[in-house]
């Protein structure tokens, strides 16, 4: 092979490869301007996913302070009328005693019972997996006075040998009312919108059982017992709006003002 046949074939290969090199680079620069697309979109349906309405506010942790009291009566004490439970034996067959109307419950100091005390402007909390239970025993409602979390599930048992039915009014919530007529039958509700004022639940069968509920869209509640106390605890520091809200007595409320793992002590008292 002569030399200048050499250089020509040298040549002719540095062009091609040129050529080659070339087409890559824009193949390449058309490969990444498709990415860039891709991206662009991914972030656009991201930011459209932003833009859609609100989910609830996630729950606030729980803090370590805490709140308890004690809810008192003075005044004459009203005298509540016994349940006339006659009509079915069954229902007075299950009590030795005559049983009281349970509207005011006190104890031998004036202590009352049954009252709901609850934070008004608490952060929400997530509903808890535990179900709450309104139970038919004896043929009363237990508990009498009772709150759960909105979606918290509501698990309503009749553990009496006899037909109840549960009939919900709630004013914001749906309305229900189902027989159990066999023991042991066990009916699961949510309650899926906040209803602070608590609600009557009854039996249309035995006319003197009732129950009260509220649905509140946090944990922090409590309601006095026998002794007339109450108890909320993991609150966050915050100033609060505590309600005290009884079936008979009605509504009060207090201001109050909690640090961080603080334990703060009030009391309610309502007048005959």
């Amino acid at each position: 092979m002569t030399l200048k046949k050499f250089v020509s074939m040298l040549f002719a290969t540095l062009v091609v490869f040129t050529i080659a090199c070339g087409q890559g680079r824009e193949t390449v620069a058309e490969d990444e301007g498709e990415d860039d697309e891709e991206e662009t979109t991914t972030v656009a349906q991201a930011t459209g996913t932003a833009a859609a309405p609100a989910a609830p506010a996630a729950a606030v942790p729980a803090g370590g302070a805490s709140l308890a009291g004690l809810v008192k009566f003075e005044g004459a004490p009203p005298k509540m009328p016994n349940l006339q439970m006659g009509a079915d034996p069954y229902c007075a067959s299950q009590h030795q005693t005559p049983v009281p109307d349970e509207e005011v419950v006190l104890g031998p100091g004036g202590e009352l019972a049954n009252v709901l005390v609850y934070i008004k402007n608490a952060p929400n909390t997530p509903p808890p997996s535990t179900p709450a239970l309104l139970d038919q025993k004896g043929c009363k409602y237990v508990p009498h006075v009772s709150a759960v979390v909105v979606n918290q599930p509501v698990q309503i048992r009749n553990s009496d040998a006899t037909l109840h039915n549960v009939h919900a009014m709630p004013a914001v919530n749906k309305q229900f009312n189902e027989g159990q007529p066999v023991q042991g039958m066990v009916s699961t509700k949510k309650f899926d919108k906040i209803e602070m004022q608590p609600f009557r639940i009854k039996c249309d069968v035995h006319g003197w059982m009732k129950s009260y509920m509220a649905v509140l869209p946090h944990n922090y509640f409590s309601v006095s017992q026998m002794n007339g106390s109450f108890h909320i605890a993991g609150l966050p520091a915050g100033n609060y709006t505590v309600v005290a809200w009884h079936e008979k007595f009605g509504v009060q409320e207090q201001q109050v003002t909690i640090g961080d793992n603080e334990q703060k002590q009030i009391q309610f008292t309502f007048k005959g």
